[in-house]
């Protein structure tokens, strides 16, 4: 479990994407506890090849973030993700940089998953990757305006994250032909609400869960087209690994023990053929 100074599920309903910042660098203690933090995680839940590094990106003359094409402004460091592939690396990418993401959000510092818009040429320099790595997302770090950038005003709005779908459109009893609602999802409906506000690319929300045996089921629905923007990099894979870690770290706050297992059968849930299997939280009885 994340040892984070406040409730987990505060820090992910206080969360906000952010490309403006004040330009005023972080201290080093501020610097330190990042990565203090980030040494200290636990390894992701299937054991891929998973690193964090915070870098500096100083600003010099300049307004604009280095190696973000103008889209972030003012931010003297930027959060950098690094993993080997592997069968399940997207995933457990997601897990730990959400983890280190919303640390820096209960240090009360901007931040934005940024997967597209930035120079993986320049960061992967900074943050000193070696052969077999790569960088699928980055984030700015640090104190944010008060008052968004009309470029980062922009990207708010096409992004709409306010816009989540409803409980019952992502959360399903055993065979997926049936919705599950709060009140059926008990003790763990908190957990599945969490996974609700997760922030996904595009905001997409590309995860659907199936409640079966006691267990949570988490599925991938694919947007049509969207992995060919990015070959390389599975963003929406990356998603499903921010839903895991909002449900489990939510969970263990609740006091729900559980664990994450790859099934090879999908546990004998019916899934439609739209539906990509990806993982299943197992409750410790």
């Amino acid at each position: 479990m994340v040892d984070y100074p406040e409730p987990v599920t505060d820090l992910i309903r206080r969360r906000k994407s952010w490309r403006s910042y004040r330009r005023e660098p972080l201290s080093e203690e501020l610097k330190s506890s990042i990565r203090g933090f980030i040494a200290s995680l636990d390894p992701p839940p299937f054991g891929s090849s998973v690193r964090l590094e915070l870098v500096d990106a100083p600003l010099h003359d300049r307004s604009w973030t280095p190696g973000t094409y103008g889209v972030v402004r003012g931010a003297s460091h930027m959060l950098v993700g690094i993993l080997k592939p592997s069968d399940m690396a997207f995933e457990d990418f997601g897990y730990c940089f959400e983890s280190a993401i919303l640390y820096c959000t209960a240090l009360n510092l901007g931040t934005c998953w940024i997967g597209g818009t930035f120079s993986r040429d320049y960061y992967g320099r900074a943050a000193g990757i070696t052969s077999g790595e790569m960088i699928p997302v980055v984030s700015p770090v640090g104190y944010v305006t008060e008052k968004r950038s009309i470029l980062d005003s922009v990207f708010a709005l096409s992004a709409g994250s306010k816009n989540r779908r409803p409980f019952s459109d992502l959360f399903f009893k055993s065979d997926f032909s049936t919705p599950l609602d709060k009140q059926e999802a008990g003790e763990h409906a908190e957990a599945l609400e969490m996974v609700r506000l997760a922030p996904s690319a595009k905001n997409k929300q590309p995860w659907r869960v199936a409640a079966k045996n006691g267990g949570f089921h988490f599925f991938l629905s694919r947007s049509t087209g969207y992995r060919s923007l990015f070959p390389e990099v599975d963003l929406q894979r990356i998603d499903i690994g921010i839903a895991m870690f909002h449900f489990s770290s939510t969970a263990a706050s609740l006091g729900l023990a559980g664990s994450w297992k790859r099934m090879e059968s999908s546990h004998g849930i019916s899934a439609p053929k739209s539906l990509e299997y990806r993982a299943s939280w197992i409750p410790q009885l």
